[in-house]
């Protein structure tokens, strides 16, 4: 099957290429200036079938019928389980245009993992497993402001989805792998509503994700380590309590229904640059957590919640002082409270 036919933006892309290339337009404004990266850690595989969406059903912690629905949404987060309930695989699921066929997007380090995992479960449907690894890469656009999704001018050809866990963390845009980086980062797309640039040190997409808390891939989000609300799923859009059976739902909303909560992820920054020692402890030298991944000063940590939000304990990483952030983008407190569980 020829994904091209499911993707009618290639070409349109193409085009604003071929009559933009060589201009240098100034922005309007800062806030539609926006940083456009591929996601090289990222890959896409295609399932595809006539049972695919009753077959992904049953192994995402989504509601993956909501895509078929006509206003439905065109990307959706989901977490792969094993049958203890405990976090496998993140992934984003993309609707294209043909109904039999999605795209997920994986860790590239899992990918062959996540394909084995899908074709375990498979057994006598008719489901077809493969990479386009070779065909698209995901990008990420974002507005380093923190504004958001990009605003560009709407066309049916056009695929781009928003990032289906927070509005802060931008648009997805899956592109051929044949088209040039210099030209993809300059002024993409059309009448120069909005400008592309490249991801620098100090502005990317994983930081961007460590200052909003969010793990990713299997060396934040390590297999069988976390159970899914641990990782925020239910804060990001990324677990349905109203729909059937799937591998690991029971103990899931077990969870959920008692309410009781001890860790979550949650941003985390440092005062120095950390080496080897990941944990992070209490100025009395109690283990409250560990951080998954970091960069610049900033990373992201599975943290117990009780010593570390609701006291005013210092806490320290690599015996520096760290300071933690209760993301901006978690329920409000009153919303919540059971969720604090006392240890």
């Amino acid at each position: 099957m020829n994904v091209c036919k499911n993707f009618k933006y290639i070409r349109v892309a193409r085009d604003c290429l071929r009559n933009f290339t060589g201009r240098v337009t100034t922005p309007k404004s800062l806030s539609n200036t926006f940083i456009f990266e591929p996601l090289q850690q990222r890959e896409l595989i295609r399932v595809h079938g006539a049972e695919v969406v009753p077959f992904l059903q049953g192994l995402v912690t989504n509601d993956v019928s909501r895509m078929e629905e006509p206003n439905g949404p065109s990307s959706m987060y989901a977490l792969f389980l094993n049958r203890s309930g405990r976090l496998l695989y993140d992934t984003i699921i993309y609707r294209t245009n043909d109904p039999d066929t999605f795209l997920l997007e994986c860790d590239r380090d899992a990918s062959s993992d996540v394909r084995r995992h899908l074709r375990t479960y498979r057994v006598r449907k008719r489901i077809e497993i493969d990479t386009i690894d070779d065909e698209y890469i995901p990008w990420v656009m974002f507005n380093k402001n923190g504004n958001g999704n990009v605003q560009v001018r709407t066309t049916k050809d056009l695929f781009i989805s928003p990032d289906p866990r927070i509005h802060t963390m931008g648009t997805r845009v899956l592109v051929p792998g044949d088209i040039n980086v210099n030209k993809l980062t300059k002024d993409l797309w059309c009448n120069h509503d909005a400008v592309a640039i490249g991801a620098t040190p100090e502005c990317n997409y994983k930081l961007l994700r460590y200052r909003q808390g969010i793990g990713e891939g299997v060396k934040e989000l390590p297999p069988g380590k976390c159970f899914p609300l641990e990782a925020n799923a239910d804060y990001l859009n990324g677990v349905s309590f109203s729909k059937g059976c799937y591998v690991g739902q029971e103990l899931t909303a077990r969870i959920h229904h008692s309410g009781v909560i001890r860790k979550r992820y949650m941003p985390i920054r440092f005062t120095a640059p950390i080496t080897n020692q990941f944990t992070v402890k209490s100025a009395a030298g109690a283990n409250v957590g560990r951080v998954f991944g970091h960069a610049h000063k900033h990373g992201v940590a599975l943290l117990r919640i009780q010593p570390v939000l609701n006291s005013e304990q210092e806490l320290m990483v690599d015996g520096d002082r760290c300071y933690v952030d209760r993301p901006q983008w978690w329920p409000k407190e009153e919303g919540f409270k059971r969720s604090f569980a006392v240890d």
